[in-house]
């Protein structure tokens, strides 16, 4: 499928200014590609198992956003697309030509330079095949060794020739669903749950991004997993990636869902409380986890978390000691960390 990408160049100073008037013009999703540099604590909040490379700062910055092409058969929207169809041409589906959205553009900044005096940005444009570039990410997803018998693969390589006989083989495609397992924090988690995991475990995975930890969890034995994520992605991700691994369906579920405000969503789809609840999301997030999980945990049964930077760590544990919970263990890799707490009996 064919796609119009455009760029405007521009400078830091006005690139905000330039895409509120793309935005004006009914273009809502755009990228600002700049290279200032991040502070430390930005870095750290990018949550990416990629660091930050922002090269020198020479004040330039570019906006770019894409269109569908005239003529394309299927008109489905594409990641920070904007098809810019005629609102007043409903019946026809006209799509604005390249000349046209560029006359839009300057004529929203000529009127905006009597208030601002925002230089014109250059404005380019070309034709690009999705076929192109929509996988290009896969080529930096090799097979990796997340655990002393475990190996994730993507879909698409080879199983490595250091694997043995005895390891378990992960395969995922994560597609749009956050979460290869690289992360020290995926890592985390899994090292907590292959030590409690039985063959009668029941896991609760709040936040299953593409389902690595919970299909481990299965592939090492557990019983069933119970998954929930705020994106709808993430969910066909972790369902698909079950099927790959030839997971019974019956051992697994996956629903869209909140675990914070929609509380019915575990209580109408599984019987009974977990023996171990699994959280690899953000600390402020936990904290605020840490009063709910466990009304689904069993008495005795365990809550691990993880995604929690190391300066946010001592919150987290304040969090989980106040609603009730014994730490049992604080494993740290590299500035993240992960606690492994017990749910007490009564």
């Amino acid at each position: 499928m064919d796609w119009i990408k455009y760029q405007l160049h521009t400078t830091t100073k006005y690139a905000n200014v330039i895409g509120s008037i793309l935005c004006d013009i009914g273009i809502n999703g755009y990228e600002i590609t700049d290279h200032v540099p991040l502070n430390a604590k930005e870095e750290k909040q990018m949550y990416t198992d990629i660091p930050a490379d922002m090269g020198f700062d020479d004040g330039s910055s570019v906006l770019t956003f894409y269109t569908e092409a005239p003529g394309n058969k299927d008109s489905t929207f594409f990641s920070t697309g904007s098809s810019l169809r005629d609102g007043k041409a409903q019946d026809t589906g006209k799509i604005y030509t390249p000349g046209e959205i560029i006359e839009k553009i300057q004529s929203h900044i000529t009127a905006m330079q009597e208030f601002i005096p925002v230089p014109a940005p250059l404005i380019t444009y070309s034709i690009e095949d999705d076929a192109d570039w929509k996988d290009k990410w896969k080529e930096n997803f090799k097979p990796f060794r997340i655990a002393d018998n475990i190996i994730v693969k993507p879909t698409w390589e080879d199983i490595p020739a250091d694997a043995s006989k005895d390891d378990i083989i992960l395969q995922i495609d994560p597609g749009s669903a956050f979460g290869t397992g690289t992360h020290e924090t995926t890592k985390l988690c899994l090292l907590s749950l292959k030590e409690y995991i039985t063959q009668q475990s029941d896991i609760l995975d709040a936040g299953c991004g593409s389902g690595i930890l919970a299909i481990s969890a299965l592939l090492c034995g557990a019983r069933s997993a119970f998954c929930l994520d705020i994106d709808p992605a993430a969910v066909s991700a972790t369902l698909e990636n079950a099927r790959i691994n030839n997971i019974n369906p019956g051992r697994i579920k996956a629903f869209k869902a909140n675990i914070l405000e929609d509380k019915s969503i575990i209580t109408k789809n599984h019987k009974g409380l977990f023996d171990i609840a699994v959280a690899n999301i953000l600390a402020d997030v936990i904290v605020l986890l840490a009063g709910h999980i466990g009304s689904y945990i069993k008495d005795g049964g365990l809550f691990i978390s993880s995604g929690i930077l190391s300066e946010k760590a001592s919150e987290v544990e304040e969090a989980l000691i106040n609603n009730h919970f014994q730490v049992l263990s604080k494993n740290t890799l590299g500035e993240w960390v992960s606690f492994t707490a017990l749910k007490p009996g009564k």
